[in-house]
């Protein structure tokens, strides 16, 4: 059994001297050696690692583990993440430099019972202040020293700190997730899985060991984020056309693996309003019965005409009656995200060629998303369909009854009416040609192709 509180899991491939800096810093902590240990991971570097760790064994309780052969970072974190014996686990990249004080920051914030994760900060340091930050002069913002120290702040700012990121953290805070510094609970990190090791290259196999981590806390458990924590990132150049390459990848893998609204892509909306998106949808689906089922428009079903298993996707809040010929796989639920085998999704992403449908069927899900995502649901579906078709019903109005401040711009005209409408409108003004039909309890809206 272990008496260290805490195992520092460095993860390092051939940078020799950025591992020496790293282990230097964790000699230099505020605390006393005998409170944390340190497990170095070796993910195949070309010249081994060892000589580094062994310069340091007599100034660290330190463990040495070698990958013979690269392996994904989610693996070789795993690796790490299985040899740790202490309650805590801190997680760091090899690109991370610890501040002074920064195993002793996680500990007190981990001496709160409730919190079973915190986030620690990084900042984006230059070379010459690497080590040895110039105090700035704060009096002046506009200042090219200034601007620079602006420009230095943890990438995950001013969004993380904003007032609703911070109300709604039990939410969203896996979607602030980034593993270069971050300290949890080692039972928790073992109930959650580890991270997914399928997941190869740059990028999300962090967010998503943090969303699985989200979903395993229990009785008032917490992720907190704690910018007093803090470390830099330790400069190094970026291939960023194969990072976006790798994000793209594992994003479409979490795509369909999870089948959910959690991981669908977006391209143009901000951090904010991608979170914003996920944290609203998620509140409407909790606020609604599971077990309700969108009664059958058999009206509106036959204005769109027969469709056939395979060439339609059908896009719902929750559970749709009717539109029989609509396969199960291509009939989305939000309400049914926490099930791998109904799809939940929103309509911003669809993992298919252009044109491979005949149309994307848009019942109400639209009207639940910021404008900025209704555009990109109706790229999507343009895209995808011939016929992009959005359906407002009144009995979606029903539903969310009460949860909604406004009522809407016209009292006198139902809202679901008014809702179709402006969208109509929207399309024409945009350009597109579209048809439309009403009746006593939806109307619905049809996007016509250019030239049709």
């Amino acid at each position: 059994m272990s008496r260290n509180e805490i195992a520092v899991v460095v993860l390092e491939y051939n940078r020799h001297k950025r591992l020496q800096l790293i282990l230097e810093r964790l000699t230099e902590q505020d605390i006393g050696q005998d409170r944390f240990r340190v497990v170095v991971v070796d993910n195949g570097s070309a010249e081994p690692l060892r000589p580094v760790v062994d310069d340091y064994a007599s100034k660290l309780s330190i463990e040495y583990l070698r990958i013979e052969k690269p392996v994904s970072r989610g693996k070789a974190r795993n690796c790490g993440i299985e040899a740790v014996r202490e309650p805590a686990v801190l997680i760091l990249d090899g690109d991370t430099l610890p501040d002074r004080d920064l195993v002793r920051r996680h500990l007190e914030v981990l001496a709160d019972p409730d919190v079973a994760v915190s986030l620690g900060s990084r900042r984006e340091r230059r070379v010459r202040s690497l080590t040895t930050p110039v105090p700035l002069d704060h009096d002046s913002p506009t200042t090219f020293a200034a601007l620079h120290e602006q420009a230095e702040r943890d990438l995950r700012v001013p969004d993380i700190d904003q007032p609703v990121i911070q109300a709604n953290f039990r939410r969203i805070g896996y979607f602030f997730f980034y593993s270069h510094n971050i300290a949890v609970r080692t039972d928790i990190a073992k109930a959650a899985g580890g991270f997914n090791e399928e997941l190869v290259g740059w990028g999300l196999e962090d967010l998503e060991f943090g969303f699985r981590i989200r979903e395993v806390l229990s009785g008032g458990q917490t992720m907190k984020w704690s910018p007093q924590a803090g470390s830099v990132h330790v400069p190094h150049l970026r291939d960023f056309v194969r990072n976006f390459g790798d994000l793209k990848s594992n994003q479409e893998k979490l795509h369909q693996s999870y089948k959910s609204f959690h991981w669908e892509g977006h391209k143009f909306a901000t951090p904010l309003l991608e979170c914003l998106r996920i944290m609203m949808i998620e509140e409407l689906t909790e606020a609604l019965p599971h077990d309700a089922v969108l009664p059958e428009l058999p009206e509106i079903e036959r204005w769109v005409g027969d469709v056939e298993s395979g060439d339609s996707w059908l896009l719902g809040i929750g559970r749709v009656a009717g539109w029989r010929g609509i396969a199960p796989q291509l009939r989305s639920s939000l309400v049914d995200w926490r099930d791998p085998a109904v799809p939940s999704f929103c309509g911003t992403q669809f993992l298919h060629q252009d044109n491979t449908f005949r149309n994307v069927i848009n019942l109400d899900v639209w009207r639940a998303l910021p404008w900025h995502h209704v555009s990109e649901a109706l790229g999507e579906a343009r895209r995808v369909s011939q016929f992009p078709i959005f359906v407002a019903t009144a009995a979606h109005d029903a539903n969310v009854a009460g949860l909604e401040s406004s009522p809407g711009l016209d009292r006198s005209v139902p809202r679901f009416v008014e809702d179709a409408e402006w969208l109509a409108a929207a399309v024409r003004d945009f350009g597109l040609a579209c048809e439309t039909t009403r009746t006593a309890e939806a109307v619905a809206v049809r996007v016509l192709p250019v030239g049709y």
